[in-house]
């Protein structure tokens, strides 16, 4: 005779983590866990790689450009308006692209880190 009350009673442990762990019963086997397949890939960080390549690339070309129109007039000289203001935000945007590379470089570092034992 089954007594299906009784066959729901499991003991309830609780991890080091302090969260519940499944109830232990000694008529069902333990199921295996599947295999947790970890993705390795994070979106964010492809997209900030990505914006940090193309601000480095406007950077470099923005400096060429500005250099181009104070060296004298050239026939693809941009306005001096145009220079100026691509003179003027240069610097910020290059110093964007690094600082920017030194964070995901700085990211990336700590995530190799964890892991590692």
């Amino acid at each position: 005779m089954q007594d299906h009350i009784h066959e729901r009673i499991g003991f309830r442990e609780i991890d080091e983590h302090g969260n519940a762990v499944p109830a232990v019963s000694p008529h069902v086997p333990e199921q295996p866990d599947p295999a947790r397949k970890r993705s390795s890939i994070n979106p964010f960080i492809i997209a900030l790689w990505v914006l940090d390549a193309a601000l480095i690339i406007f950077g470099l070309w923005a400096l060429s450009e500005a250099a181009a129109a104070m060296a004298g007039p050239t026939q693809f000289n941009t306005s001096p308006q145009l220079s100026f203001m691509l003179m003027s935000y240069t610097p910020y945007v290059l110093l964007g692209g690094v600082l920017l590379t030194a964070a995901l470089l700085f990211w990336h570092a700590v995530q190799w880190q964890k892991k590692r034992p």
